[in-house]
């Protein structure tokens, strides 16, 4: 099931792509639009986006995706402002601020409010142990959802922080360097870039696939929980 739910994403991502190419190149053949007129626009919105100061973007990459907001796009717009030397190490610095964020909220906030719903019908919420905390988190990271459903699906099952933190870090950067690479340089014209980058996207969703296979299928009697 993950593995069909990555090759899904990927089609996802190429589908999107394809069609914002095929946007532009219906606006040039359909309107009045110049292919001139059409750089221009978007040398525009890039001149925008670059005046746009720093703290903005962190404060984007770190608080945004707490309510559910794609993160995508906001790494594509932070190789946009700075380049992708910068916008790598930026963006990954905003992404752990977020991950620390999700993890309070939902093991000291969210956590302590369902479980008073739930006791109403005799029900604890599960621990995950320590021993299992690295796989668990894992396979979420693999599943597909939305980066905030990943991360309060974790915190409420208490993942231990540090398993939690280091592993989130290791499943994401490679494809935050493969969107930053790639969306900074789609829209900056480099073609050769941006095809490095939408193959280290592949590379990475096949290799985090793989490992998963090799690493973190479930074996029976590995599934225990400790107890609330």
């Amino acid at each position: 099931m993950l593995d069909w739910i990555q090759l899904h994403k990927i089609k996802v991502f190429l589908i999107a792509v394809a069609a914002c190419t095929g946007l532009v190149i219906a606006a040039a053949f359909l309107t009045d639009l110049g292919v001139n007129d059409i750089k221009n626009w978007i040398q525009y919105w890039i001149a925008e986006i670059q005046a746009w100061p720093a703290v903005l973007f962190f404060l984007m990459v770190a608080l945004l995706p707490l309510i559910g907001f794609p993160i995508s796009p906001l790494f594509i717009i932070s190789g946009i402002r700075f380049g992708a030397a910068w916008a790598i190490p930026f963006s990954l610095a905003a992404l752990a601020v977020n991950l620390i964020l999700a993890h309070w909220i939902s093991t000291k906030v969210l956590h302590s409010f369902i479980q008073k719903m739930a006791s109403h019908w005799s029900y604890d919420l599960p621990k995950v142990s320590h021993k299992n905390a690295v796989k668990l988190v894992f396979v979420v990271r693999l599943c597909g959802a939305p980066l905030a459903v990943q991360n309060y699906l974790l915190g409420l099952s208490y993942v231990p922080f540090w398993p939690y933190l280091w592993v989130s870090m290791a499943t994401q950067t490679p494809i935050v360097i493969g969107v930053i690479i790639f969306g900074e340089s789609f829209f900056s014209g480099n073609v050769g870039k941006a095809l490095l980058g939408l193959g280290l996207l592949i590379i990475a969703f096949f290799a985090i696939s793989y490992f998963r296979k090799r690493y973190a299928e479930p074996k029976p009697g590995t599934a225990d929980t400790a107890g609330g």
